[in-house]
């Protein structure tokens, strides 16, 4: 609930008590001023009319028949009647002395009123009838004072008696009631008044907190979002400092594959040409120009070594390639091997394309090269065949040998072996393709490469 509301209602509950409060109060005050006023008027009307009437009493105490006679020709049946409704004279004893009600004359009730007023003091009281003694005033239709005054014995202070007169108050009656609605209207006014001052100084201060939460709010959803960013960048940034450290990682193996399968594999050749020539020389018994030969290639495979090493330094991995067709990639991998090991190489396989990704190309030419490599080194003399094919959008290079086989247990096979087949397997599946080798002892060797073609668009 806004906090102008919650003060409207407030304010109302305020006002309605405010006014209940204040109308009664100044009700209560006008009474009281008007008591005051009718008790001492009617104290002197009683000196002046009532008093000379009572200084002649009976040897039993009571009212000469004389005096009541008096009271009755003044107030029974005549102007002053209408406004003075009724009239008792009582003795401090509480005995009624005379009654415009005959019926309570020569009665005794108890009445703190006639004591006090026997003691001198005058009471005005209005609308509070409820003693016995008052029953004829209660069944009157009108509204009344009730005013107690001492009587006294004519130049002395001695009491003789004590009066007690019922005024008319029903243009009191009428007062009052004007006199509180008047009130009562006025404090309306001037609160309402002041409620819509306040009303309107509590509604602009309402409306500027509103104005401020909700500009907190949208500051905090600010905050919020621009946490949940920070998060998110915080996040990015670990993931690509991740894939940093992640291509790093593969950029070190591709170039420790490179390395491995250009260079190494050429140096490793050349070892197989210079221990060919060793054991050639070793065995001749005239010198014969094969041992030659051997060390012949053995330089040239060395210089080509020096060659891809100073590529990879440079960042071009195999220049050669630049501008061939992926057949002729195909061909240069198995030329170079036959030309460096002297060996024959079959190969077979479907049309290829055109134009592919040169990271492909690069792909399997070293595929090839190392695929020949391991089995010129493990299965010198035997049969090989190269295969590569175009399959539903993937290349497949396959690579087949005869000889013994790979052995199956991790100590059978060299490190050199691991590393070869880690680099062949990492390029593969660095391209997105996957990689099988199948080897049976005494039965030869398969390596079957599948990678996913990327045409190039230019390609013709």
């Amino acid at each position: 609930m806004p906090i102008s509301t919650q003060f409207l209602i407030v304010a109302a509950f305020v006002l309605c008590v405010s006014m209940a409060v204040l109308g009664t109060w100044m009700n209560q005050q006008i009474k009281h001023s008007v008591l005051v006023t009718s008790g001492a008027q009617a104290s002197e009307f009683m000196h002046g009319v009532i008093e000379p009437l009572v200084q002649d009493f009976e040897a039993d105490g009571s009212l000469s028949a004389a005096s009541k006679a008096a009271l009755d020709a003044l107030f029974i049946g005549t102007p002053l009647g209408t406004t003075i409704v009724s009239i008792k004279i009582w003795r401090d004893d509480g005995l009624v002395l005379y009654a415009t009600s005959k019926t309570l004359v020569g009665q005794r009730f108890e009445s703190t009123d006639v004591g006090k007023a026997a003691k001198g003091k005058i009471i005005a009281e209005y609308e509070d009838l409820v003693s016995s003694e008052s029953a004829y005033e209660q069944t009157l239709p009108v509204h009344l004072i009730e005013v107690y005054a001492p009587l006294y014995r004519v130049g002395t202070e001695d009491i003789l008696a004590v009066g007690e007169i019922y005024e008319n108050a029903d243009a009191l009656a009428a007062e009052l009631f004007q006199s509180q609605i008047t009130t009562w209207l006025v404090v309306a006014a001037t609160t309402l008044l002041m409620i819509s001052m306040l009303y309107m100084i509590v509604r602009r201060g309402a409306s500027t907190i509103a104005q401020q939460r909700a500009e907190l709010r949208h500051r905090y959803v600010q905050a919020k979002r621009l946490a949940e960013q920070n998060a998110e960048l915080r996040m990015l940034a670990e993931q690509s400092r991740l894939k940093a450290s992640e291509a790093n990682e593969q950029f070190l193996a591709r170039i420790g594959s490179d390395i491995h399968d250009g260079p190494i594999q050429l140096l490793t050749l050349a070892t197989l040409r210079l221990t060919a020539a060793t054991r050639a020389a070793e065995t001749s018994e005239r010198r014969e120009a094969r041992p030659l030969e051997h060390i012949e290639y053995a330089v040239r495979t060395t210089q080509d070594a020096l060659a891809e090493l100073r590529n990879i330094s440079t960042g071009l991995s195999l220049p050669e390639i630049d501008g061939l067709r992926f057949e002729d990639v195909v061909s240069l991998a198995i030329y170079r091997h036959e030309d460096l090991t002297g060996e024959k190489v079959s190969y077979g396989g479907t049309a290829l394309p055109a134009g592919v990704d040169e990271a492909l190309r690069i792909c399997v030419y070293r595929v090839i090269q190392e695929g020949l490599t391991n089995a010129t080194k493990y299965a010198p003399g035997s049969n090989k065949q190269v295969q590569v094919t175009a399959e539903d959008d993937h290349i497949v290079v396959k690579i087949v040998d005869q000889g013994p086989g790979m052995p199956t247990s991790d100590e059978g096979q060299t490190d050199r072996l691991h590393l070869g087949l880690s680099g062949m397997r990492s390029r593969v599946e660095f391209l997105n393709g996957t990689i099988r080798i199948d080897s049976v002892l005494g039965r030869g060797t398969s390596i079957t490469a599948r990678l996913p073609i990327e045409i190039l668009p230019d390609a013709a």
